[in-house]
């Protein structure tokens, strides 16, 4: 029995070898990128639906970008270090995190150095998050400790906080009777999620997908699946039925815009809003249209900057009037473009208003 035992195990580890042999010339000759995927990088929270892991580096790769990225002590990046510098916060979704980018060329660096040694940038944003979560972020983490917010609403945060995006550890909300009603929060998850196992789980697996070739080739083989069917769904949705389905998930988004604008004013905050910016904006897509006409309405006020005729012209200025504009080709987060048009924009607008 034993002997058997030892045999198979054996067998098992000769084919693992082997098969990390493999991964191992398959990332080598670049036909997967060598890196794991953003979701190693962070951990479900109940305030605010996800947080960074603190304190650890990451090499982050996609079909078409490689990026090396360390999160601080507190999860966020950050890009100087002066106590008398005036300090601001950046706050959103995954195209305001900009993970996309290695540290020293994303959005938040490149602000920091066009802002100079008198500011000092942090990067609160952080993907799959919504408008609730980054309220719950402004008043935990930033409220009273930064001079300057900017916050970069995203046409997906309009249906992240809802039901219908039904996420276990999202904070969720339905409209019943015109009001706005929290969903309540799955208590097995979160106490099977916070188990010794699942911690010990995260805490340690954390390396193996750092370090093994074969995860590494099995995501990406699977992300490329995932893109494949998505991309072949997106065709066969009438952009009409989408943006019917958006009326409850705007009276959440709407409800929540109101009640962070209450606490920046209640709290003299000096903030700029400055909505995001994908590739899929210049296409004609009545859908994606719609929900950024409707941020514009939303959160028009004396704060509120529209980037879109300025980042034609800048595309127009560097020759790159073409898909995918400031966005990579195989996703709509920033690339190098991206990054280098928004932190110009940014700049200006907060010399000009502060």
């Amino acid at each position: 029995m034993i002997k058997n035992i030892l045999k198979i195990s054996k067998i098992i580890l000769i084919n693992f070898i082997l098969l990390e042999i493999i991964c191992f010339f398959i990332i080598l000759f670049s036909q997967v990128p060598n890196g794991v995927n953003l979701m190693v990088s962070a951990v479900a929270n109940k305030e605010f639906s996800l947080a960074h892991f603190p304190d650890r580096k990451y090499n982050f790769a996609s079909t078409c970008w490689e990026s090396q990225v360390y999160y601080n002590k507190y999860g966020n990046r950050k890009y100087a270090d002066n106590p008398n510098a005036i300090k601001i916060a950046l706050l959103g979704d995954s195209m305001t995190e900009n993970a996309q980018l290695s540290d020293g060329e994303d959005l938040g660096s490149l602000l920091q150095k066009k802002l100079g040694s008198a500011y000092e940038v942090t990067n609160f944003g952080i993907f799959s998050t919504g408008i609730y979560d980054h309220l719950q972020i402004y008043k935990k983490k930033i409220s009273n400790k930064y001079d300057i917010l900017i916050y970069f609403p995203d046409p997906t945060d309009i249906t992240d906080n809802h039901i219908s995006r039904n996420r276990p550890n999202q904070h969720m909300f339905n409209v019943v009777d015109d009001k706005i009603i929290k969903v309540p929060q799955n208590d097995k998850y979160w106490s099977e999620y916070f188990s010794a196992y699942n911690q010990f789980k995260r805490k340690y697996g954390f390396y193996i997908k750092k370090y093994s070739n074969t995860y590494k080739v099995i995501w990406d083989l699977r992300e490329r699946w995932k893109y494949y069917k998505n991309a072949k769904l997106r065709k066969k949705i009438d952009p009409k039925e989408s943006i019917k389905r958006l009326k409850d998930p705007i009276k959440v988004y709407t409800h929540f815009t109101n009640l962070f604008l209450s606490e920046l004013y209640k709290n003299n905050q000096k903030f700029l809003i400055i909505p995001t910016l994908k590739a899929n904006i210049f296409v004609d897509s009545k859908y994606d249209e719609y929900r950024y006409n409707f941020l514009k309405k939303n959160w028009g006020n004396n704060f509120f900057y529209d980037p879109y005729l300025d980042a034609v012209d800048y595309m127009k200025s560097k020759n790159i009037f073409n898909y995918p504009f400031l966005s990579w080709k195989c996703d709509s987060h920033y690339s190098y473009a991206g990054a280098d048009f928004y932190s110009s924009f940014l700049a200006n607008k907060l010399k000009i208003k502060y």
